[in-house]
């Protein structure tokens, strides 16, 4: 695909295509201030116009102006930048500015300007601890003895730019980059509308959802309490809106080990899940027992959704009902539990497939895809191509009325006549295969789309005309926000009838929201089974130990110098594998001096594309072990991608294991290890004898053999054991 040039102002039509959007469709929602704004852009030079779109697609509000030079479409820089500071676009500093740009300037920069201002600095401070170091001394730094100080430019009518970037992302959003990724081709061209609408047919509902927008993103600034207050009392007259509780969840966490009574406030003005949960374990934490009683029975008697009801019902057994367990653990303790290889260590979904295949049953890992798929095929009208449809620009690919009840609201009346459809097999696949024909591949944030999801869909249908599917879907209508996740892992299907699972491995716990689905499921007519996965070593399991030397580590950018591996299988190496690899890149000395492999070592080894197909056939059926396997198989994994070739393996890392097996060590490097169980390595780092030192391990961890260590572990530094770790 040929590479796409940009025209020089491709950025100028971006902001002209946004702010002529919003004229058409938002002028209900716009004041003064902001159609002032407009006026006085539109009232530019084309050049200044440019400069000051320039600036808004830049991080931060301080510019130099001789940052500008580098844009040749703005031949005059100075001019338009003058041309903006007449017109109240840019300004130079005052005081007020110093925050921005304390956050601006450079540590070296930062550092002279507290000396020119009297503040004591070194020269080893890093930049962080002199942006607090300027904040704490603010009112002694003096604008005029800063250098660039002449140079320096703000960015003013930032608040009006702002409402005006959010009323179109309905979001806070400070650049135009989603029109640069469209036009590059990189994010689909096509929207899933062609006509919209206002996002908002009220000011003061702009306003309010642009005011807890920001909120939200200044929760992580310091604000005093007066403030917090101020903005509670605010917030208490306004309806119910998503972002509000989001905010107000967000507040109540921030301040929950500093007021009580700002966090209690806030949660309690928040009206979705889980705010009451958090309202009943903090009252609990805080040993007010009864206040939590209280709560939990407003919940039983009105839940916001049956997730929090689960945990009301359990949480109330457990502290109030003397019961020592939760519903969670019970469930668990109960569930059926089965035995698997430890091939399927981390694909435990996978090893339970295999195991109901061959006790003759058909099962797919479909989890949330299933109902997300089928909800978005049935409503795709309602939720994308109606001229309803809550979409309000040619970014957006999620409804935003999914965020609460008023899809279903608006709705209801074609919602409830596609689902008394629903068990009609032959309409629903004419419907279903209708909606693909049309409009497989758009993107959206529903689902992704998939060759076999329309056969998926339909063949579930199908096969459960007797349950109540409508059930789940009009739930998932009714609140989207609550009901789109949390399903079972599995669909399992066995002489024409349709169950579900939900599988657990040794260390997983199960959630309300897992616990709500499968009661949901079950209220439609469906079986559903947790089943817990155990996991044991098999004699026969194949392991392939390995280890690999890189001219460093990172792959992305570094490659792999040697491969050394050992195939073991019942406690015994049967095979070997090594190489050194022509990494195409020169060695760094020190990984030279580490490894002993030089340049002129590798310069005739094969590339490792030349010996992939080889080393697949080695790996063929085999679990990946290495010593801090993420390192070794990433590099391998990067090198097979860079070959044009996929390669995904189960992992098992001997570092780990060796900590669960032999706990309390004061190291887990390959050379501590070695030494302390008297394990041969007379090669440290060089791939083969590294990669036969990490089998051993396995062998003492998988019981093959019986450790023997010596009394004391020797202190030692293991530099690149440690770099593996890290990466």
């Amino acid at each position: 695909m040929s590479n796409i040039v940009l025209p020089d102002k491709y950025y100028l039509s971006h902001f002209f295509e946004l702010i002529q959007h919003l004229e058409r469709h938002y002028s209900l929602v716009l004041e003064d201030s902001h159609r002032k704004f407009l006026t006085s852009f539109y009232g530019l030079s084309e050049t200044a116009q440019c400069a000051y779109v320039r600036m808004i697609n830049r991080k931060g509000r301080v510019f130099a102006a001789n940052s500008f030079a580098k844009y040749i479409e703005i031949p005059d820089y100075l001019a338009a930048l003058g041309e903006l500071e007449a017109n109240h676009f840019v300004s130079r500093l005052s005081e007020n500015d110093k925050p921005m740009l304390i956050e601006f300037l450079t540590k070296t920069e930062l550092a002279k300007w507290l000396k020119k201002s009297g503040v004591r600095v070194s020269s080893s401070e890093p930049r962080g601890d002199l942006i607090l170091k300027a904040y704490e001394n603010a009112s002694q730094l003096v604008l005029e003895t800063l250098e660039s100080f002449s140079e320096l430019l703000v960015q003013r009518n930032f608040d009006e730019l702002d409402y005006l970037l959010f009323l179109y992302f309905g979001r806070i959003q400070r650049n135009l980059t989603l029109y640069t990724l469209r036009d590059l081709g990189i994010r689909q061209a096509y929207s899933l509308k062609t006509e919209f609408s206002s996002r908002y047919a009220e000011l003061q509902d702009a306003k309010n959802d642009y005011f807890f927008h920001s909120e939200i993103e200044r929760l992580s600034e310091d604000q005093n309490e007066v403030e917090i207050w101020s903005k509670l009392a605010f917030s208490r007259g306004i309806k119910y809106s998503p972002v509000k509780d989001q905010w107000l969840l967000g507040l109540a966490i921030k301040f929950e080990n500093v007021n009580r009574e700002v966090t209690i406030t806030a949660l309690k003005q928040c009206l979705s899940h889980p705010a009451r949960e958090r309202l009943v374990r903090l009252f609990y934490k805080w040993e007010q027992p009864e206040t939590a009683r209280s709560v939990l029975e407003d919940i039983i008697q009105d839940p916001y959704c049956d997730e929090e009801l689960l945990f009301a019902e359990d949480f109330f057994a457990r502290k109030f009902g003397k019961k020592k367990t939760g519903s969670l653990t019970d469930i668990l303790n109960n569930s059926k539990q089965v035995t698997l290889s430890d091939v399927y260590l981390k694909k435990p979904e996978q090893g339970v497939i295999d195991l109901l295949s061959k006790q003759g049953y058909r099962a797919q890992f479909t989890e949330n895809y299933l109902w997300l798929g089928l909800f978005g095929l049935i409503f795709w009208d309602e939720l994308f191509d109606s001229s309803s449809s809550m979409l309000f620009n040619p970014f957006d690919r999620k409804p935003a009325d999914l965020s609460g009840p008023e899809f279903y609201g608006r709705n209801e009346v074609v919602i409830e006549s596609k689902l008394a459809q629903v068990n009609n097999p032959a309409a629903m696949e004419f419907s279903i295969l209708k909606t693909v024909t049309q409009h497989y591949g758009k993107m959206n944030d529903l689902f992704q789309w998939n060759t076999g999801l329309a056969t998926l869909v339909l063949d579930f249908i199908k096969k459960s005309k007797t349950k109540n599917v409508a059930h789940i879907l009009r739930t998932m209508a009714k609140r989207f926000d609550v009901y789109h996740s949390g399903y079972p892992d599995l669909i399992v299907e066995k002489n024409d009838e349709i169950s579900f699972v939900e599988v657990k491995a040794e260390g997983d716990s199960l959630r309300y929201k897992q616990l709500s689905k499968a009661r949901l499921l079950q209220e439609a007519g469906f079986e559903v089974e947790v089943l817990r996965v155990k996991w044991q070593s098999d004699p026969n399991q194949v392991y392939v130990v390995i280890d690999v030397e890189t001219t460093g580590g990172a792959p992305q950018s570094h490659r792999v110098t040697e491969i050394g591996a050992v195939k073991v299988q019942g406690g015994k190496v049967v095979d070997e594998f090594q190489t050194l690899i022509n990494p195409e890149r020169s060695i760094p000395p020190f990984i030279s001096k580490l490894t002993g492999i030089t340049d002129e070592m590798v310069q005739t080894a094969p590339k490792f594309a030349e010996i992939a197909d080889k080393f697949m056939e080695f790996m063929d059926g085999a679990i990946f072990v290495a010593h801090n396997v993420k390192f070794d198989f990433s590099f391998i994994q990067k090198e097979f991608e860079r070959a044009e070739k996929s390669f995904h393996r189960t992992q098992i890392c001997t570092c780990l294991g060796m900590k669960k097996n032999f706990p309390g060590l004061k190291s887990y490097g390959l050379k501590n290890l070695t030494q302390y169980f008297q394990i041969s390595l007379d090669q440290h780092h060089r791939a083969l004898c590294d990669a036969k030192a990490a089998a051993e391990l396995l062998f003492l961890m998988t019981g093959y053999k019986e450790p023997n260590p010596k009394p004391v572990l020797e202190p030692m530094l293991e530099h690149v054991d440690e770099l593996k770790e890290t990466v």
